[in-house]
């Protein structure tokens, strides 16, 4: 009994870590998704002119 109760709590904390690593790629990807916009689409009108 203690041993299934041992691989069902591994089995559902790989699951979690599993998603929890999806949870963090796609947070990356928002971060640098909002850079790029805000490079290609915000910075051109910060530029200073003489």
């Amino acid at each position: 009994m203690a041993f299934n109760s041992t691989f069902v709590a591994l089995v559902l904390s790989i699951i979690i870590m599993f998603c929890l690593h999806q949870l963090q790629l796609a947070q990356e990807r928002l971060v640098l998704n909002g850079q790029r916009y805000a490079d290609s689409r915000l910075l051109r009108f910060l530029v200073a002119n003489d």
